[in-house]
C-alpha cells in the first residue's frame, strides 16, 4: 500500500504544474459532487418524506379528534351485539323483516345455518343488512330465484 502511494506521488510530481492544478480542481469537483449527491440529497429526501408523513399523521389525528363527538353521541349498544342468544337475535330480525325461517341448524355457540323458502328478495336484502349491522358475519349465502318474480329461496350460515 505504501508503495502505491509513493508511485502516485511520483506521478503527481512528474505532471506539469498546470496539469496538477487541473487534476486538483477535478478531484475537488468530484469530491463535492459525491458529498452533495451521495450524502446530502438522500438525507434531505429522507427528512422531507418524514416531515410529510408526520404532517399526514397530524391531519389524521385531527380528523379522528373531530369525529369524537359523533362517536360519543352513538348509543353504547348500537355498535355492539344485541342481547339474547344467537337464534333469538336472528329470528327477531327475521320477524321484523317479515321473513319466515323454514329450518335452522345451530353449529356450536357462534354459528347457525338457516333455510328460507319463498321470501321476497326485497325483504331479504334489508334483513341481511340488519344482521351485518348487528355484527353478524355471513359465512355462506346461496340464493336461488323462484318461478314467481321477486321471490327467492336462500340457505345461509351466520356467525355472531
Amino acid at each position: 500500500m505504501k508503495e502505491q502511494i509513493e508511485q502516485w506521488q511520483q506521478k503527481w510530481l512528474a505532471l506539469p504544474p498546470s496539469d496538477q492544478r487541473a487534476l486538483g480542481v477535478l478531484i475537488l469537483f468530484l469530491g463535492s459532487m459525491l458529498l452533495i449527491y451521495g450524502l446530502f440529497l438522500p438525507a434531505k429526501h429522507f427528512f422531507d418524506g418524514a416531515l410529510a408523513r408526520a404532517e399526514e399523521s397530524r391531519q389524521l389525528v385531527a380528523w379522528i379528534e373531530s369525529q369524537r363527538p359523533v362517536l360519543e353521541q352513538l348509543e353504547p349498544g348500537a355498535a355492539g351485539q344485541a342481547s339474547g342468544t344467537l337464534l333469538q337475535r336472528v329470528t327477531a330480525a327475521a320477524k321484523q323483516h317479515k321473513i319466515t325461517i323454514k329450518r335452522f341448524e345451530p353449529e356450536g355457540d357462534t354459528r347457525i345455518r338457516l333455510w328460507i323458502e319463498e321470501a321476497r328478495y326485497q325483504d331479504i336484502q334489508p334483513w341481511l343488512n340488519n344482521l351485518i349491522q348487528q355484527r353478524f358475519t355471513i359465512r355462506t349465502l346461496n340464493m336461488d330465484a323462484l318461478q314467481e318474480e321477486g321471490m327467492v329461496s336462500a340457505r345461509l350460515t351466520l356467525e355472531g
